[in-house]
């Protein structure tokens, strides 16, 4: 059973990846606590977890407040993305190893295992697993530079937790677009890898915003 430092963490991950808080809005911990029904104790509890990943941050005299992600922040992210990592996929594509290959799809296997459990932690499981596939893939092009300028664009807080706003459907299509990208890689059909992951991006990208608008609206 879920406790509930869990669910109050979780709901407002979701709300911070969804944009739902305006960057530097404090987070009040007795509001919290009315509106979702708990004590301020697992509400304390989350917003420290929140912190630790890097989506609130303590003031002086504020408390916690949202960290700011503004959507050219995100814009960025995701440009930059498609400028490495479909160059990354091209070259995973001409230097993987064929155990580089199989452990993409081991992981990407995991992702759908995932997706399809019950698991009260499913989301993290799932975003876990798609964090492990991307720096992955990075790994298969077997490039110190290319790696070092894209691993921090995926360890960014609000592309991390992108998931937690995905519905079961969106999960389920980012497992089908990896695995084009591994049938790309184990054809060693460069040209058709670095297209894969450029429409993976473009598609997360245009769902990361699709989600955030009605959020902020």
């Amino acid at each position: 059973m879920t406790s509930a430092r869990d669910r109050v963490y979780a709901e407002l991950r979701r709300r911070l990846m969804a944009g739902a808080f305006l960057p530097g809005e404090r987070l009040r911990e007795e509001h919290i606590a009315s509106e979702l029904g708990v004590s301020r104790t697992p509400v304390r509890a989350a917003i420290e977890r929140l912190a630790a990943d890097g989506l609130v941050r303590h003031e002086e005299r504020r408390g916690a407040v949202v960290v700011g992600w503004a959507d050219r922040d995100i814009d960025e992210a995701f440009e930059l993305r498609m400028l490495l990592e479909p160059y990354a996929a091209r070259t995973a594509a001409q230097r993987a190893t064929p155990e580089q290959i199989e452990h993409l799809e081991s992981l990407n296997q995991k992702m759908l295992d995932a997706v399809l459990s019950d698991d009260d932690d499913k989301t993290a499981q799932v975003q876990h697993y798609n964090n492990l596939f991307h720096h992955s893939l990075l790994d298969a092009a077997q490039s110190a530079r290319v790696r070092a300028m894209v691993e921090n664009l995926l360890d960014m807080p609000i592309i991390i937790g992108s998931f937690y706003f995905y519905t079961r459907e969106d999960m389920l299509r980012s497992v089908e677009h990896h695995r084009q990208i591994i049938t790309a890689l184990r054809a060693r059909d460069a040209a058709c890898a670095e297209v894969a992951v450029r429409f993976h991006l473009t598609s997360t990208h245009l769902l990361f915003r699709s989600q955030r608008k009605p959020a902020q609206g």
